[in-house]
């Protein structure tokens, strides 16, 4: 049986999954096998693993930070919201059922089972797990039954460290009600606090760590500055709402968020490219006319997205900028610029069909959502593609079919909408002139063929074209090392030992 640590947080976003990220690149170091867990995860980030299963992106990462390959088991059960109401319940992988939340909490222990065989062979093959906790430990509307933070951590016996985000001000309130809050029964699990992001001179904390020190008998065992690591974030895209920025000397892609955006995380690799300005906006925006390349990110209700562009006049906005100026959507976001959506599966809607905006000569018929690893050909190289390889590994979360549209005169099928890329004879992505759908993910984790794209846009705007391959991989294996060794600056590693050796 593998010893263990858990992370939890006061609060959402408060640090925990860095935390883990970085502990398990530290025993890494330490020449321990060592394995992330997160028995609960609700995110719009997922990733697909070596078995086309399906599980929160937060756990692959910290699986490549503890230098072993992701598994399902790491997120036995991701919660993938689908309406504001209701979520997609992905178990080990695979989708079963769609419950909102009092359904959910109603039915969940039937899923204890399954979380517990997933720790279980997860530990078989481990030295050290490390457990990451949701929310906050002391949602008292939520610890009955509770299978994802204290009742985890009572579950396998795992020490407990509380990460406080001082950023957001009231620190010490945070960690003191999180604790008394806590059922008596689980506050022997804390086994040290962490005060993260702080920004200032520690001595100022003094007081007041002795003084919650006396009171909740949970000693403060580090204190964490804040810390710029370009490290995708689980579910935050705050920070990233910013004013229009323009630069006439680089590449200006404008993404648009979605009122349902989901996979976000997609489009951390152009940070890599330093000739390369990224904005997000919204619907309720207008598009920049400077704006290079307008990305439209994969939506968690494209039925929901599509009534909102209308209802706020974004629909025209998109297809008047379509006429001029490129286009990419990424995911399901292919089905906005479709001509009719099918929705056979009622995915979407009780609402069997909708029309889309048809700004592509494509129609899509929802399927059986399932996710898969695929390598992709690339079958016509033009316009955006010009300068594309021949192949590309992606990976999709399925939820529908690509058919043309009937249209009278072949030949204006021809000129207009072409087939760019196929995966068995099934249809992966379509072009028409400057616009481009890509039904499928991991595109910019192929950052070659995306800076063959780039580099078209460059030619086109007079800039330097970039010959030299960005590898996304190594550029995040370095972050993880950045993040690792200012864990290993300000953390008592020695002390988190010895609370994984002495366990509860």
């Amino acid at each position: 049986m593998a010893k263990n640590i858990m992370f939890v947080g006061t609060n959402s976003s408060a640090g925990k999954s860095f935390f883990v990220t970085a502990m398990c690149r530290v025993l890494s170091d330490l020449k321990y096998k060592v394995s992330p867990f997160k028995s609960q995860n609700m995110a719009l980030n997922s990733y697909v693993d070596e078995n086309n299963l399906e599980f929160g992106r937060a756990q692959a990462l910290q699986a490549f930070a503890g230098r072993i390959i992701p598994d399902a088991r790491m997120n036995p059960i991701l919660l993938k919201p689908r309406t504001d109401k209701k979520s997609d319940v992905i178990l080990l992988g695979k989708k079963t059922d769609t419950y909102d939340a009092k359904e959910y909490y109603k039915i969940k222990s039937k899923y204890l089972p399954y979380i517990k065989k997933a720790y279980q062979e997860l530990s078989n093959i481990s030295d050290i797990i490390v457990l990451e906790g949701a929310g906050s430990p002391a949602e008292i509307n939520l610890l009955d039954g509770d299978f994802v933070n204290m009742g985890m951590a009572e579950m396998v016996d795992a020490p407990v460290i509380l990460v406080a985000d001082i950023d957001k001000g009231g620190v010490f309130a945070s960690i003191y009600g999180t604790i008394m809050l806590t059922p008596e029964k689980w506050r022997k699990y804390y086994k040290g606090v962490i005060i993260n992001k702080f920004r200032g001179q520690k001595e100022i904390l003094k007081n007041g760590i002795q003084e919650i020190e006396k009171l909740t008998k949970v000693p403060v065992i580090s204190v964490m500055p804040y810390i710029d690591i370009e490290i995708e974030e689980e579910d935050s895209l705050t920070n990233k709402l910013k004013l229009y920025s323009y630069d006439k000397d680089k590449i200006n892609i404008t993404i648009i968020k979605l009122p349902n955006l989901s996979n976000f995380t997609e489009f951390s690799p152009l940070t890599l490219f330093q000739d390369v300005n990224v904005n997000y906006l919204t619907i309720r925006d207008y598009i920049p006319t400077n704006t290079d390349i307008l990305i439209i990110p994969s939506s968690k209700n494209i039925f929901k997205d599509l009534e909102e562009i209308i209802k706020v006049g974004f629909d025209e906005k998109l297809k008047n900028y379509a006429e001029y100026k490129n286009v990419l959507a990424i995911g399901n976001a292919v089905e906005l610029l479709a001509k009719n959506i099918y929705d056979i599966q009622g995915i979407y809607s009780d609402k069997k069909d909708k029309k889309a905006l048809g700004l592509l000569d494509i129609d899509i018929s929802t399927v059986q959502s399932f996710s898969e690893k695929i390598n992709v050909k690339i079958i016509n190289k033009q316009g955006l593609l010009e300068n594309s390889q021949d192949e590309i590994n992606l990976y999709r979360i399925k939820t529908g079919e690509i058919k043309i549209s009937k249209i009278e005169d072949i030949n204006k099928f021809s000129d207009n909408t072409q087939i760019t890329m196929e995966f068995e004879n099934e249809i992966i992505s379509v072009q028409k002139q400057n616009i481009l759908g890509i039904y499928a993910f991991g595109v910019f984790e192929n950052t070659k063929f995306i800076n063959n794209i780039l580099n078209g846009l460059r030619i086109k705007k007079g800039i330097k074209t970039i010959d030299v391959h960005l590898d996304y991989n190594a550029y995040r294996e370095k972050q993880i090392c950045k993040l690792a060794d200012e864990f290993n600056k300000y953390i008592d590693i020695k002390k988190l030992m010895d609370i994984i050796e002495s366990g509860v």
